[in-house]
């Protein structure tokens, strides 16, 4: 069964944050990249703190418990709406602890578990068993629904993979548990978490949450997450449905994170390296007690007076002490990280020697300096060694210019190569640039891991090195690639390439049998005469896009006409602002109506613009486009003001307003200040918000329910009627309907051109708008064109519409003609 596309599988991750330093973010692990969309080079960059990962206007709110978090030695929790790298908001919960590194700095561990699943479970359960049986058989990951009774936990109702998590069928897992019964299942250790949250529960708890260890069929251990929410009374017994995650994975990460602690802690007890912390404001240097000199009593572990007596003097080497000095100073002066290489002689030793003083400063409130934390590390046998630099410059340098995952050149290398390599090239030759990319390859990732998906790349990064018509082959990024291929005739080039993605397509369909894997690919041809490197791999990528779009042959050659419908796209989107300036984008209005009587209820706003030759470009020929490079934005808001001037002029002159219905991009929900923008003019034409209608597709809700609802929820709350266009188009579902903040349903074009076809298409659309109407939603039918429609729809009991029969879409100025009518006496 397909996954739904609400809920989404859950993420965890893990970070250190240096409390002293504005809890910057000094460490993190795969699972915290993948919810935040963060990189290892923003940690690395150390600009990153954990507050940025809050939602700028919910951070006061959190102030109070983030400190909280980072503030005790027990672990304290906290949930909140976290803001990834690209802007999109997600739901996380948080759990950690404060605790002292190897040299006294506080550090706070923090685990995040991306809980946006659980957010939107709450909105899924309904009040009847075959709502909700039908809602957890269609959700990813393990949910199930259990009765508390007798001091115990029952299982009523569980998704399949609940059971097979623990390694059972439905069967099995009800015997081994006597009937459903949890406890059974849970380790012996960790049956007192289990009885106190019963007894929680019979206090009145409405929530679960535990950690618990649970025996599989294999008598192996698994740790499981379990988050519950209450549901409702039963018979007298609370219900509860609880969502439960394998996190073993997770709990050996932080076992591996503690022992690699101590390991860290034993290499600063057993190293060479010292590490120290001078105290600014009692200008005391203090040393570890196992550094050796202090250990044999030649140095205290505590020196007073550490510049004022001059002690880096007398062991840092003269020619070296003026540098020394002024980086301790401007240390000492500004907070910031410093390292310097210099020759010291330390206690008992002959000679100098080279060391490596690394050292990072802490201020106070007042931004005072106060503390300085070091390292000073031997490099003398680093120096010793420069002899071999030309190897160490050869590694380098692959490791910079070769994809780590698939031993392929990266895009700058590539393209270096390439160009060069093409300045000396055979003109008898065939040459040429394929661009390729995996479809369906999110499946693997999703469902058997990063590791699997990288095996997969690395299988076809080995394929394309094996190739003889290979020159050079390029791991792009993500699951992107780019070769440079050179054999004798063109023919002969597209037939290795068509085998290549064939052969690589039967191997991974032998693994993933359940995948849709495929490769689309672009080709383009190259005459070495008359070439520009960019210019060729661009055109391979457009032709990797046109494959893209195929369903038979996913293998394009690249052809002028794909650079001339590009050239028309960036056309079209550079003359937008002038046409919007100059006003030949124009506001049309189509009717709503009762089709009983062909009574005026309202209109919708469509755009039109307007050609030099006074006809018109339909929406189909530039939405698309223009919300493709986010143009669209600032075409919805011209739109909607133009709605709000109609509006306005038609107020002020005494005449009957409708509502209107305007269309805004999904796109918005990308921009926190939308719904405060949508308000904002309305109230500066001075507009009941009751008279506007904010139409969305339904597919804006695929691509981020949750800040659409918000965004809905928000405008609703004001006045605003929320519509869903195209309903039945492509992503349309009842429970979409039943949880989301939806006034009118717009039922799409399809269905009423297929009322003539057949009775069975007729009693289709009657059904399906009952069930609409059980949701409390408004209907009106779009494309209603003739009287035969009408009366069916009338029949059925539904009578609004917008359509041919009454009015195509018309200039402003005609609409105020036809049906706004006279000023009002």
């Amino acid at each position: 069964m397909k996954k739904s596309d609400i809920v989404a599988r859950v993420n965890y991750g893990t970070l250190l944050v240096d409390v002293q330093e504005h809890n910057r973010i000094i460490f993190a692990d795969a699972g915290f990249y993948a919810i935040t969309g963060y990189t290892l080079q923003d940690v690395e960059k150390q600009q990153l703190c954990f507050q940025d990962l809050f939602v700028k206007e919910d951070f006061p709110i959190y102030a109070k418990e983030l400190r909280a978090i980072l503030a005790v030695q027990d672990t304290a929790y906290l949930e909140h709406r976290l803001q990834r790298k690209d802007g999109s908001v997600t739901y996380v919960f948080c759990f950690g602890k404060q605790r002292q590194d190897e040299n006294g700095k506080l550090i706070g561990e923090i685990t995040l578990t991306d809980i946006s699943h659980i957010k939107r479970l709450q909105a899924k359960f309904n009040e009847t068993e075959m709502e909700l049986e039908a809602l957890i058989q269609n959700l990813p990951g393990s949910v199930s629904i259990v009765e508390i009774k007798e001091t115990a936990m029952h299982l009523l109702h569980a998704t399949e993979d609940y059971f097979r998590q623990f390694g059972y069928t439905r069967e099995e897992y009800m015997e081994t548990s006597n009937g459903g019964i949890l406890g059974k299942l849970f380790y012996p250790q960790d049956l007192p978490i289990l009885n106190q949250h019963i007894a929680a529960i019979a206090r009145g708890e409405k929530t679960i949450f535990m950690q618990v260890r649970v025996i599989r069929k294999d008598q192996s251990l698994m740790w499981v997450d379990v988050r519950g929410q209450f549901l409702r009374i039963q018979n007298g017994n609370p219900l509860f449905y609880l969502a439960t995650f394998d996190i073993t994975k997770a709990k050996q990460r932080d076992e591996e994170l503690r022992l690699q602690t101590e390991r860290y802690q034993l290499i600063a007890e057993h190293t060479d390296e010292l590490f120290y912390d001078y105290d600014v404001k009692h200008d005391t240097l203090n040393l570890p007690q196992n550094f050796l000199p202090v250990r044999q009593g030649k140095i205290p572990a505590v020196i007073p007076g550490y510049l004022e007596r001059s002690i880096p003097k007398k062991v840092v080497h003269p020619e070296d002490y003026p540098r020394f000095l002024r980086e301790l100073m401007s240390c000492l002066t500004e907070e910031k990280k410093t390292s310097i290489e210099v020759r010291m002689r330390m206690p008992g030793a002959e000679d100098y020697e080279w060391y490596r003083l690394v050292c990072v400063c802490s201020a106070n409130e007042q931004g005072e300096i106060v503390r300085l934390f070091g390292r000073q590390t031997s490099v003398d046998n680093l120096r010793r060694l420069k002899k071999t630099v030309s190897e160490d410059k050869r590694i380098i340098e692959r490791l910079s210019t070769t994809d780590p995952v698939t031993g392929l050149l990266n895009r700058v290398a590539f393209k270096e190569r390439s160009a060069l390599y093409l300045e000396e090239a055979d003109t008898n030759a065939c040459y040429a640039f394929v661009y390729s990319d995996f479809n369906d390859f999110s499946y693997v990732n999703d469902n058997f891991g990063y590791d699997s998906g990288n095996t997969m790349l690395y299988e076809f990064g080995s394929i394309i090195s094996s190739s003889p018509a290979t020159v050079f082959g390029s791991r792009i990024n993500s699951d992107y690639f780019l070769c440079l291929l050179k054999t004798d005739t063109r023919d002969e080039l597209e037939r290795l390439v068509r085998e290549r993605d064939a052969l690589f397509v039967r191997r991974q369909r032998k693994k993933y049998p359940a995948s849709e894997i495929q490769v689309a690919t672009g080709i383009s041809f190259i005459d070495p005469r008359h070439f520009e490197v960019t210019e060729e791999m661009d055109n391979a990528n457009l032709a990797r896009r046109k494959a893209k779009t195929g369903k038979d042959d996913l293998c394009c050659i690249y052809y002028e006409a794909l650079r001339t419908a590009r050239a028309r796209e960036k056309a079209i989107a550079a003359e937008l602002h002038g046409a919007i300036a100059s006003r030949t984008v124009e506001l049309f209005l189509q009717p709503k109506f009762m089709m009983d009587d062909l009574r005026i209820i309202g209109a919708e706003a469509l755009v039109r613009w307007r050609n030099p030759d006074g006809t018109y470009r339909m929406p189909s020929e530039f939405i698309d486009i223009l919300e493709k490079v986010g143009y669209i934005v600032e075409l919805d808001f011209f739109m909607y003001e133009e709605v709000l001037r109609s509006l306005r002029h038609w107020q002020d002159n005494g005449m009957p307003l409708v509502p209107i219905s305007v269309n805004f991009s999904r796109l918005h929900n990308n921009y926190p200040n939308f719904v405060d923008r949508v308000i904002g003019l309305a109230k500066k034409y001075q507009i009941d918000s009751r008279y506007i209608e904010v139409e969305v597709t339904e597919s804006a809700f695929a691509s981020d329910a949750q800040q659409m609802e918000r965004n809905m929820c928000r405008l609703r709350e004001v006045g605003f009627s929320i519509d869903i266009d195209d309903f039945g188009k492509g992503y349309s579902s009842l429970s979409l309907l039943m949880g989301s903040p939806i006034d009118v349903v717009k039922v799409d074009k399809a269905f009423v051109d297929s009322i003539e076809l057949s009775e069975k298409h007729r009693e289709y659309i009657k059904r399906m708008c009952m069930l609409i109407q059980a949701t409390e939603k408004e209907i009106v039918f779009e494309g209603v064109e003739n009287r035969k429609q009408a009366d069916f729809l009338c029949a059925c009991g539904f009578k609004k519409a917008q359509g041919w029969l009454l009015d195509k879409a018309v200039p402003v100025s005609v609409f105020e003609q036809k049906y706004v009518g006279n000023p009002l006496r």
